[in-house]
């Protein structure tokens, strides 16, 4: 079949996963924190619901929501659509040390970059849909700051787990390892397989004040996976990627730094420019060091 016609296919099977992973971990919250109907209603129209135990009840929809939904998804397009298995997605199976050093190098080098980015994003002016933009963004952050609210290192082995961990994992099977990949059948093109696949990642987020640096960060996972052709070099990325914030918040909190790295702010000019140094420098390494044709390349 057409990749058109498969992207299709991906799309409807993860978004009804989605939807029933959501309801599922709705119940599941609900039968362990016995919610009453009211309760329930409020979860699901205020983020900043005062319901007992709050915290952990997006955990359990967040983690089952992406796990189930997204991971679980693409585990069914694989196996009654494609007739596939996730160890498939490795066209090179080899995963080297070197390479999952340097993928976790290349978001550390990157974060000034992704800064400043995201700083010139929300200076962008959406005309008549900005004011809507800015109130779905500040109710995404109200969400957010539910999810990540810790008080010791076991809230924040949680936290990891649900926005590090599993995000890793279901995102990037679904977006590099099937999306990307019917992008590189269809267009026999890698760099626009990768970004294509990184619009599509960051413009599923609904979050339009850091649509660029979201788009950045996905074309930096493509990369790692084009390259390599092994899927868990972009897992390892993009769960160093999200653990960073997840650590720094944890500091931030425990009152250990003083930088909320929920604000919007300026890296310095020195700082953006030597990580930007050091980012195309970690990237051609892994690419001198890892890479490895697609077959989708090798049949062009």
């Amino acid at each position: 079949t057409h990749p058109a016609f498969n992207i299709v296919i991906i799309a409807c099977i993860a978004f009804g996963s989605l939807v029933v992973a959501q309801a599922i971990g709705l119940g599941v919250a609900a039968t362990v924190y016995e919610l009453n109907i009211a309760e329930i209603e409020n979860i699901l129209t205020k983020p900043n619901a005062q319901i007992p135990h709050i915290r952990e009840i997006y955990w359990i929809i967040q983690g089952l929501s992406l796990l189930l939904g997204l991971g679980g998804g693409s585990f069914l397009y694989q196996r009654l659509v494609a007739k596939t298995i996730f160890g498939q997605l490795n066209t090179n199976p080899n995963i080297e040390t070197l390479g999952l050093v340097l993928a976790a190098i290349v978001f550390l080098c990157g974060l000034p970059l992704i800064s400043e980015i995201t700083y010139w994003n929300n200076q962008i002016n959406f005309g008549s849909f900005d004011a809507k933009i800015r109130a779905l963004e500040s109710s995404a952050m109200e969400l957010t700051k539910i999810l990540t609210e810790m008080n010791n290192v076991v809230d924040m082995l949680l936290v990891l787990i649900v926005i590090a961990v599993i995000p890793a994992f279901a995102e990037e099977y679904l977006f590099r390892g099937l999306l990307q990949n019917e992008f590189l059948k269809w267009f026999k093109n890698g760099h626009i397989a990768v970004w294509l696949a990184a619009i599509v990642f960051s413009a599923i987020h609904f979050q339009f004040l850091g649509f660029l640096p979201r788009m950045i960060l996905g074309a930096f996972l493509g990369y790692l996976y084009l390259w390599s052709g092994n899927i868990w070099y972009s897992i390892i990325g993009h769960f160093v990627n999200n653990g960073i914030q997840v650590l720094a918040l944890y500091l931030y909190q425990t009152k250990q730094i003083e930088q909320d790295v929920t604000e919007t702010t300026r890296a310095p000019l020195i700082a953006v420019a030597i990580g930007t140094v050091l980012l195309g420098v970690s990237l051609f390494l892994f690419k001198k060091k890892i890479e490895f044709k697609p077959q989708a390349l090798q049949e062009a």
